[in-house]
């Protein structure tokens, strides 16, 4: 007797307008992620520089064409104001209230965890990093790049080598992976040889495996101090950049010790643009050396983009490649250690429309200049306003490779909001702090901001509204809010307004998503996370939702729909399964009295929980199976707070155990009646494997990703343009196309040209004997 059951999985495919074949959101596109060094947020002419005096702003126009042929995140924020912090939130998906770098700890080790790289590795990508590392952890190196998911490292290894434009002339250290090369760097100046080996990198992954994508972690080091120029060696009364571009013009690399890029010639130092060289303000005054010499830094960069994007139109790879374009911080006004002189950001307005440089929490300190292109998803001429953050990338670059973000990481995927498919789920934006000296007293600033100490600062956004403070003494310095939509510069205090969010609103939101780090001690590590206010009854237990499926890690699973759900009594009630799975278990936990708390955990597979958005325990990446790891200190307050159990294991009974210890309460485990559910459970929803869109010859196919093998005539996949519409429309089995994978998985897929509707649900029907 054949009994037929659903197992459903609803993905809605958002497509643009235009043809249906070429309309779904390509896969695994190429990705570039150029960052700079210290360029302000008003550092580029279509954010701010064209509308200044003619006499007083410099050009970007190659820039100014990528955001006009992509889209302008309006509101992207930094992890932080200063470089290694953020570069460490960038690359592991941790804001700084979960990351191991923080406030100044300049060649810390980036944490041995998820990178950027691991990720993109495991999703089948080549992966390099070519510029500014900074986070390699001292002697011996132990978060080199090669130890961190990348396959090629070319530049800088120490955060203060990066200071100097000529790595030979200035005998300072310059790696080709391991390898120290400055001897030959001759009159190389940076921008120069890092864009011409990010090009040849480029070539030589095209070259050797062109259906392989590539992720490139392009670290430009200018405009930071020093205020070095290029050589003179192109040196004309339009430019001073190699004309051209892509494969045969522009910066090339030679390879040849002594002259490794074709610019490397000429005099190092003297070639400053000549739109610049002899520019004068209305008064009739030269420009001051520092202004000539920036501008001519920022106009390199700019040349360089234009120099990379031809490249990737002459190897035919430019449709599908993802450009991002930000900044680490905000704009600088230090001489660096090859002290050229200071820059002065009034001169150009670097800081934009906002308050606040480096080392600010302002959003003139952290709200960045960021460009997005990618020809085949993002629709020319977008302008993206939701709130995003550097921990996001990794969400969405997990997301446009195929593979879930790790749980471990904090961020959303921002692809909806590139694409214009959707919404998306609401990320987090949020910083916190330590810098000694104070906001410059600058008339262009607020005079509530004019040399403000700085010391302990913290910034949660909710919203529209940011809540910041400096000078933190108390968990109760009070917060300053701002609507940071229509007043960027921070002018009007709202705090205590009607309608606007409280104190203890931005309070409670920053307790709940960070950790205390015992290397960076804040006023606040020992302010109790303030427990729910309930206003809906409970059941005993936990929820439990099921995901089959082999998971190269504990993944983020918020945006999926499970195979089922059911009721647990605790989270060591979970039990076996028939093959891999990943579970999540949410639900409350009451805390008895206020106090700190200690939780421990020890499980047969792979976890991670959170307590409330804070990461408390990590059991994901070198855990050992059957060892108990601690949380370190969490200080509760007494009520219910939300907690989160991701874990993995194959199939055997995972065999978790979580202890707590903590205000008259002995280690023991956390008992079944101290968890509780609010909420219904969805009905079942039976999910097999999992969906994902890729391009195929410039045409879209939707592929689902089953988890065991099993016979084509077992699946109907089915479509419709309505979620609610009960007549769903089988695939024809004609249509199909199966593939074997190598860990036992099996394809189906279909081409995207079923109809012209704009959004496209599909569900994946299981004929079971």
């Amino acid at each position: 007797m054949r009994s037929t059951f659903k197992l459903l999985f609803l993905v809605a495919i958002v497509l643009r307008s235009t043809v249906v074949a070429q309309a779904a959101v390509p896969a695994s596109p190429n990705i570039i992620f150029v960052l700079t060094d210290d360029l302000g947020p008003g550092d580029i002419g279509v954010l701010w520089q064209n509308e200044l005096r003619q006499d007083r702003r410099h050009r970007t126009p190659h820039l100014d064409k990528m955001a006009a042929e992509g889209a302008i995140l309006h509101r992207h924020y930094s992890a932080s104001p200063v470089c290694a912090p953020a570069r460490s939130s960038l690359l592991t998906g941790q804001h700084q209230g979960h990351a191991t770098v923080r406030d100044n700890q300049f060649d810390k080790e980036l944490q041995d965890t998820h990178t950027l790289g691991t990720v993109l590795q495991a999703a089948g990508y080549a992966t390099a990093v070519i510029g500014k590392w900074g986070l390699q952890g001292g002697p011996g190196w132990p978060g080199h790049p090669l130890n961190r998911g990348f396959d090629f490292f070319f530049g800088y290894i120490a955060h203060e080598d990066a200071h100097f434009h000529y790595p030979f002339e200035s005998q300072r250290p310059f790696f080709a992976n391991h390898t120290d090369i400055s001897s030959q760097l001759q009159r190389s100046y940076s921008t120069d040889l890092l864009t011409a080996r990010a090009k040849k990198w480029i070539q030589e992954q095209v070259s050797a495996e062109p259906e392989k994508p590539f992720f490139l972690y392009l670290a430009q080091v200018a405009p930071h101090a020093g205020l070095r120029v290029p050589t003179d060696s192109h040196l004309t009364a339009e430019t001073n950049y190699p004309p051209g571009g892509g494969t045969i013009g522009g910066v090339q690399w030679l390879g040849i010790p002594g002259q490794m890029v074709n610019t490397a010639s000429g005099n190092w130092d003297q070639g400053l643009h000549p739109e610049y060289a002899q520019a004068v303000s209305l008064d009739g005054q030269p420009w001051p050396d520092f202004a000539k010499r920036y501008a001519t830094m920022v106009r390199r960069l700019d040349d360089s983009m234009a120099d990379l994007i031809q490249l990737l139109k002459d190897l035919e790879i430019d449709d599908n490649t993802l450009i991002i374009f930000t900044s680490d911080n905000g704009t600088q006004n230090a001489p660096g250690l090859d002290n050229v002189g200071i820059h002065d950001p009034r001169f150009f307005q670097t800081y934009g429309p906002y308050d606040g440089i480096k080392r600010d929490l302002w959003e003139g300190g952290i709200r960045m200049p960021t460009l997005v292109r990618w020809p085949a998803g993002i629709p020319a001429g977008s302008h993206i306003h939701e709130p995003s953050q550097f921990h996001d990338w990794m969400a969405t670059f997990a997301e446009l490779a195929g593979v879930p973000a790790p749980a471990f990481s904090d961020g959303r995927s921002i692809v909806s909001h590139l694409t214009g498919s959707g919404d998306g789920v609401p990320g987090t934006v949020y910083t916190e702090y330590f810098e000694w000296n104070r906001t410059p007293a600058w008339t262009e600033f607020e005079p509530v901001r004019r040399n403000r100490l700085r010391q302990q600062m913290q910034a949660v956004y909710l919203g529209r509204y940011k809540g910041v403070r400096y000078n933190i003494t108390s968990p109760t310095t009070p917060f300053l809010v701002y609507d940071v939509v229509d007043d960027v510069k921070e002018t009007t205090n709202l705090a205590g307004q009607p309608g606007v969010p409280t104190q203890s609103d931005f309070l409670a939101a920053s307790l709940r998503q960070r950790r205390i780090d015992p290397d960076a001690p804040r006023p606040y590590d020992t302010e109790p996370i303030p427990a729910l206010k309930l206003s809906a009854d409970s059941s005993a237990g936990l929820r439990q939702r099921s995901y089959p499926g082999i998971w190269p890690w504990v993944p983020q699973l918020n945006t999926r729909l499970s195979s089922n759900e059911r009721m647990i009594d605790y989270p060591g009630a979970v039990g076996s399964a028939s093959g891999p799975i990943a579970r999540v278990l949410d639900g409350l936990l009451e805390v008895p009295v206020t106090g700190t708390y200690h939780f421990f955990c020890s499980l047969q597979g792979r976890a991670i929980i959170r307590l409330h958005n804070a990461l408390l325990l990590d059991a994901d990446v070198g855990y050992e199976a059957g060892t108990e790891i601690a949380s370190g200190p969490i200080v509760l307050a007494a009520g219910f707070h939300p907690v989160t159990v991701t874990l993995v294991n194959a199939g055997e009974d995972p065999e978790l155990t979580l202890m707590w210890q903590g205000p008259e309460l002995a280690k023991s485990p956390v008992p079944p009646q101290a968890f509780s559910f609010t909420g219904v459970l969805s009905p079942p929803n039976f999910l097999v494997g999992d969906v994902r869109i890729v391009n195929r010859g410039g045409i879209q196919f939707v592929e689902f990703i089953l988890p065991q093998a099993a016979p084509l005539e077992s699946y109907q996949p089915q479509w419709s343009p309505d979620l609610a519409d009960q007549n769903w429309t089988s695939i024809p089995a004609h249509q199909l196309l199966r593939e074997e994978q190598e860990n036992g998985e099996t394809i189906l897929s279909m081409p995207l040209d079923l109809n012209n509707n704009s959004r496209l649900f599909f569900r994946l029907r299981m004929l079971n004997e």
